[in-house]
C-alpha cells in the first residue's frame, strides 16, 4: 500500500486540504476494514486502476468505476471501502471545508453525504475532464491534468464568506469546542444565518463541522499511536463523559472506541489522518 502526497499549485492550496495518491499491487485488504471517516471535507475521486465500492455501515454499495471522476460531498458518516484484489490506483483531492465551493456552481447542502458522477455536476466540463484523464498514461500526468483542470475552472467570483472562513478557522483551531453562540458575538450574526451560510457553502451546520473537528481530534491522535487509548480522561475536556464520547466515535467510525481499538487495523484510514 503506498500513499504518496502531492503539493497543489500556489492558486490551489487555499482550498485544498490534501492531495495524494494511493496504490496497492493487490487492492485494498480483504482482511482490513478500510475506513474513511468524516473529516469535514468534500472530495474528488479518480480511480485509473481497478474500480473501487463504498457504502455507509448498514448501507448499499456504490461503485466508482476505473477512468472515471466523482464527487464525494461533505459525509457525516463513515465509508467503508473495498475493491477486486487486483492492482488498484485512485487519485483523491480532499477540498478545505469551504474550498469545494468556489469550483462548483451549485448549493453544496445539494451534494452533503452523497456521491456523484463528476459529469452529473458539471455537465459537458466533467464529461471532457473524465475523457482527458483518460487518455493520459500515468498518476504523474492525471495530477497535473486534474490541477490544470482545477486552476481553469476556480471561481474568482464566487469567493467565500469572510463570516465562513472566520467560523471555520475558529472551529478548527479549537477542535470544535467554540459554542455555537461564542461565534454568533464574534460574528454579529444569529445561528441561523451561519447554518444559512454553512449549508450553501460547506454543505453542513457549524455545529455539525465542530462534531466533526472535535472526533478528528481523537482519531488523529490513534492514527499516530495505535496504543493510544480513545477513552483517556482527555475526553472529558471534549465532551459531557465516556458515554456521550463513544456515541459520537460510533456514529463517525461504525464502532465503539474499545471494539474499534481491539478489532480495527484501518492501515488506509490511519495513513490519511496522520497525513
Amino acid at each position: 500500500m503506498r500513499l504518496t502526497f502531492v503539493q497543489p499549485r500556489p492558486e490551489l492550496r487555499p482550498h485544498i486540504e490534501s492531495f495524494w495518491v494511493f496504490e496497492c499491487d493487490a487492492g485494498l485488504p480483504s482482511a482490513d476494514t478500510s475506513i474513511a471517516a468524516p473529516n469535514g471535507c468534500a472530495k474528488l475521486i479518480i480511480p485509473y486502476r481497478n474500480s473501487l465500492l463504498s457504502r455507509h455501515p448498514g448501507g448499499r454499495p456504490q461503485e466508482t468505476k476505473a477512468h472515471g471522476l466523482y464527487f464525494v460531498g461533505v459525509q457525516e458518516r463513515p465509508t467503508i471501502l473495498t475493491s477486486a484484489p487486483r492492482p488498484t490506483g485512485f487519485i483523491a483531492i480532499e477540498f478545505s471545508p469551504h474550498g469545494a465551493h468556489r469550483f462548483l456552481d451549485l448549493s453544496m447542502a445539494d451534494t452533503a453525504n452523497g456521491l456523484f458522477a463528476f459529469e452529473d455536476l458539471r455537465g459537458r466540463i466533467g464529461r471532457e475532464w473524465r475523457e482527458g484523464l483518460g487518455n493520459l498514461p500515468g498518476a504523474g500526468r492525471k495530477v497535473q491534468y486534474v490541477q490544470a483542470c482545477l486552476a481553469a475552472s476556480l471561481r474568482e467570483d464566487r469567493p467565500s464568506s469572510a463570516v465562513v472562513d472566520h467560523v471555520v478557522r475558529t472551529l478548527k483551531r479549537t477542535g470544535g469546542l467554540t459554542p455555537i453562540k461564542t461565534l454568533e458575538g464574534q460574528t454579529g450574526y444569529s445561528s441561523r444565518y451561519l447554518e444559512l451560510l454553512f449549508k450553501e457553502q460547506v454543505g453542513v451546520s457549524p455545529k455539525t463541522l465542530a462534531r466533526i473537528f472535535r472526533f478528528q481530534r481523537f482519531y488523529e491522535k490513534w492514527a499516530r499511536d495505535r496504543r493510544y487509548d480513545l477513552l483517556t480522561s482527555e475526553v472529558y475536556d471534549y465532551y459531557h463523559d465516556q458515554s456521550h464520547f463513544a456515541k459520537e466515535f460510533k456514529e463517525f467510525t461504525g464502532y465503539a472506541p474499545r471494539r474499534f481499538a481491539a478489532e480495527v487495523s484501518n492501515e488506509f484510514g490511519r495513513r490519511l489522518a496522520r497525513r
